[in-house]
């Protein structure tokens, strides 16, 4: 109750400043300078004031600008012209597509500020579908609307804050789809004395080209979507399932039969878990749901795989493996839409593709090196540093960039994760591969309980071996988030905790760590269907803070974690410690994660290339995506 009357009270106030202003802006007189009339008559004055003080104007027209464009005052249009007759073509579009952009995200900000959990809770179930579609494709529908000026600058500003978009992304998009029109704008102003009125440049001509212009991206977008249906049919196509039921297997209704009478209903299970909370005990579950109907085989896919659940049991009962083996059956019966995968598919996808993947084997190499997807994308330079680290403990090291095909794996993809990974574990063993040293915890996972005649370690195992890097010494007090995948393995959580102790950290433990942490949220791939259970499970673990930054060795659990709570990523903090606690260290994004990864490639091949082993890596990008037949179990 405390809370939200100071949440009202603050809102209460940021009204009453936007009025205040408004008042002061009208009262003023202000509004009468912001017309072409007078642009025109005052051009020479204000650029000899820009001659004798450049910085001066541009930090006073700027602070201006902003404002008017967050609070749509009238007038604000005129801005780009003036910048134009003021500053030029060039500089005058860089400053207005730079300010418009910060007072468009100003302005979006006070809408979601001031209206949205008010909006969004009064008209949440109308809002549904629109909410989703922004999830799903805001980034095209605003860069169209950014590209027409048709519907009102501050109208999408407003409603974008009501809708979920991150900042970030409004921000970039916003600059870039506005860019073209504001160049328009600015040109026009550089020629200030040609314009009689603002219909010389607003014509129905001019509407109509910047109409085609914003419908681009939307067509393309349609071409691509229909490309890949084609392409991918047989793995997209999703046959109708009517009024039919699921046979299950006699060892899934044997699993499902044990499960049932032996879960004793405790709650210990169900206490701890977001998706347990929401559905209840697995004796409760399995009692009430029919597994046989397609619908229900979907709550499967809300489990995030993590076995917490097993981990805590006292009966020794693992709910997780029952509930893989429930996706594996519904990808057999072709009861789930693949498409709602498509973003993680098609990423695990581009892993493996010619693009990204390298296979780099010098002579006399039987240790690789196999950092996964994120970390090269996001931490090129760290990975890079991994490397070279590494080959102090093993000369020949090798490395191997590719995708050890996990998200397929977890789906219940059990075909094409035979074949894709099955390919990746002959190619190496075939090269006279024993050992693979990981970076990530997914990897791990897969490749300790699916390959076959390898050994694998973490890289965290071998730099605590071994010295540390020069400089890896900071102080300060943080808290370990244990990937799930990785729960089990204590050499791994004790190498970890000792590398940051040699550093001089302090360790601080959250209630939940080692074999009972939890789920970042990312698991699973539950964020694709529930991103309610996903964020449920990274606020969990941010109120396990208390205000401390994690430190974990996921670059997947970094990234989900560190929006609702400050975390880093072990493999920084050993290689550039003073950047991330001084909050200096920058993560890549999409999509600047894949140009790092193909630079990155180019750093190996450049290194590696001239004591190579003259084989072919046949890579397993060929793999044809089809629909599942085999139901075989092969669990991580």
């Amino acid at each position: 109750m405390a809370s939200h009357k100071r949440l009202m009270t603050g809102k209460g106030l940021v009204v009453l400043l936007i009025i205040g202003l408004i008042i002061v802006f009208f009262s003023t007189g202000m509004h009468h300078y912001l017309t072409l009339d007078f642009i025109k008559d005052s051009r020479l004055r204000f650029q000899e004031i820009y001659s004798q003080n450049p910085v001066g104007v541009i930090a006073a027209f700027v602070a201006f600008y902003i404002p008017a464009i967050a609070l749509n005052l009238p007038g604000a249009a005129v801005f780009g012209l003036a910048a134009g007759a003021l500053f030029g073509t060039l500089a005058g579009t860089i400053i207005i597509s730079f300010a418009s952009s910060i007072g468009a995200v100003l302005a979006c900000l006070l809408s979601r500020y001031l209206l949205r959990d008010w909006i969004q809770n009064r008209f949440g179930a109308s809002l549904k579908t629109i909410n989703e579609g922004i999830s799903k494709e805001g980034v095209f529908y605003l860069f169209s609307l950014r590209l027409i000026p048709v519907i009102p600058f501050f109208l999408i500003n407003m409603a974008m804050g009501l809708m979920p978009i991150r900042l970030w992304t409004f921000y970039w998009v916003s600059q870039l789809g506005m860019l073209p029109g504001t160049a328009i704008f600015v040109n026009a102003g550089s020629q200030l004395s040609q314009i009689k009125s603002m219909d010389n440049i607003v014509s129905p001509g001019f509407l109509v080209s910047l109409a085609l212009l914003g419908l681009f991206p939307l067509i393309i977008k349609k071409i691509i979507t229909r490309y890949r249906s084609h392409t991918h049919k047989n793995a997209l196509k999703i046959p109708e399932t009517g009024n039919i039921t699921v046979e299950l297997p006699a060892s899934l209704q044997k699993e499902i039969e044990t499960m049932a009478n032996a879960c004793t209903n405790c709650g210990a299970c169900k206490r701890k878990c977001a998706f347990l909370q929401e559905h209840g005990t697995p004796k409760e579950i399995l009692e009430t749901v029919d597994f046989t109907k397609p619908e229900n085989l979907a709550l499967a896919f809300e489990c995030s795989l993590c076995n917490l659940c097993g981990a805590i049991c006292p009966e020794n009962l693992d709910p997780r493996k029952l509930f893989f083996t429930l996706r594996q059956q519904a990808i057999k019966a072709g009861t789930v839409d693949l498409s709602t995968y498509r973003r993680i598919l098609g990423y695990e996808a581009r892993g493996s593709s010619p693009l990204f993947a390298y296979h780099g084997l010098p002579n006399g190499c039987d240790t690789v090196f196999f950092p996964g997807c994120t970390l090269p994308g996001t931490r090129p330079e760290t990975t890079w540093q991994i490397f070279t680290t590494l080959q102090q403990r093993y000369p020949a090291l090798g490395v191997v960039l590719d995708c050890c095909t996990k998200p397929s794996h977890d789906l219940g993809r059990q075909d094409y994760f035979n074949h894709s990974f099955g390919k990746l574990n002959n190619y190496l063993v075939e090269n006279n591969i024993k050992k693979v040293v990981v970076a990530c915890p997914n990897c791990y996972a897969i490749f300790k309980h699916n390959a076959k005649n390898l050994v694998v370690e973490t890289v965290y195992e071998v730099i605590n071996s071994g010295d540390l890097p020069i400089g890896a010494a900071v102080t300060g007090e943080v808290a370990v988030h244990d990937p799930c995948p990785l729960r089990g393995e204590k050499a791994v959580q004790d190498s970890v905790r000792a590398i940051l102790t040699r550093m001089g950290l302090t360790l601080s433990e959250m209630k939940h760590h080692g074999k009972r942490t939890l789920c970042c949220g990312e698991g699973g791939s539950v964020g694709l269907v529930r991103p309610d259970l996903a964020k449920k499970w990274g606020q969990m673990r941010r109120d396990e803070t208390n205000g401390r930054k994690i430190v974990t060795y996921c670059a997947g659990c970094a990234g989900f974690l560190n929006r609702v709570t400050p975390t880093v990523h072990l493999a920084d903090v050993v290689f550039a410690p003073q950047k991330v606690f001084q909050g200096n260290l920058r993560v890549a994004k999409s999509p600047f994660t894949y140009l790092n990864r193909i630079r990155l490639k180019r750093r190996f091949k450049k290194a590696l290339e001239p004591v190579m082993i003259p084989v072919d890596p046949n890579p397993i990008s060929d793999i044809p995506i089809q629909q599942e037949t085999d139901g075989t179990q092969h669990f991580s």
